[in-house]
């Protein structure tokens, strides 16, 4: 698929053109969406998001924000380096390039991009992923199933197979839907990459991930067994040469 591009002064939009005859600010605006009515639900945290509605589309608008200490004086600006580098820009291309591989990701809508001098401030569309939650919200109110993590495993290894790195591999960026098909979401800073060593310490980042969230929330008990038979998933599709990537 080959993605619109339009420029307007110091405005960069790309999109899809099968969903979008075109975009305008609005498209990204949040106070717009919500003059609207059509939002559906919104999602706070470093990346806020809103859960939006437009005629039989379901999309999710998130606005890149900064996270860790600089965001105490940095919000939402990141320099400019170049359009391909942007955070927005970036994460579409991946986006686009695992959803055509059948990986499962949400299928990237527009992303807009405003240059201001030296930095810029940047905002994603994708399509919503239905009836889902996140592995984190999942395992606050349900039980651990060895289903769900070795297909969890076997999921990991698709995008690791892939050669895709996800730069924050952990319980809230992981998707379960009504028919425990897992999604990972948010590649903001992921790239391909080659080689394996990189493979892991993505793991190694899911299993602290996983431990957190037993140690914040007492109802939820994630042991080591538990943590060998999502290695055991990813284990097992190593040896299968005909995993669809």
């Amino acid at each position: 698929m080959n993605p619109a591009y339009e420029r307007i002064a110091n405005q960069h939009f790309l999109y899809d053109p099968k969903i979008l005859e075109n975009v305008t600010n609005d498209l990204f605006d949040f106070a717009a969406w919500h003059r609207s009515g059509k939002v559906r639900g919104e999602a706070h945290g470093r990346g806020s998001a809103l859960f939006v509605a437009n005629g039989a589309h379901e999309f999710v608008l998130r606005h890149y924000r900064r996270g860790g200490f600089i965001s105490k004086f940095v919000t939402d600006h990141y320099v400019w380096q170049g359009l391909p580098r942007t955070r927005a820009w970036a994460e579409w291309h991946l986006l686009q390039q695992m959803f055509e591989k059948d990986l499962p990701v949400p299928k990237p809508v527009a992303a807009r991009v405003v240059k201001h001098g030296w930095t810029y401030t940047a905002d994603l569309l994708t399509h919503t992923l239905p009836h889902c939650r996140s592995l984190a919200d999942h395992f606050q109110k349900e039980t651990w199933t060895n289903e769900m993590l070795y297909q969890i495993g076997q999921t990991i290894y698709r995008f690791h197979h892939a050669g895709i790195y996800h730069a924050d591999l952990n319980a809230h960026n992981i998707l379960v839907n009504q028919s425990g098909r897992i999604y990972l979401l948010d590649f903001d800073r992921g790239c391909r990459k080659q080689g394996n060593v990189w493979k892991k310490a993505n793991l190694s980042r899911l299993h602290r991930s996983l431990c957190k969230l037993t140690r914040e929330n007492k109802s939820t008990s994630f042991s080591e067994e538990n943590w060998q038979v999502l290695l055991q998933g990813y284990k097992k599709d190593q040896n299968n040469t005909n995993i669809p990537v």
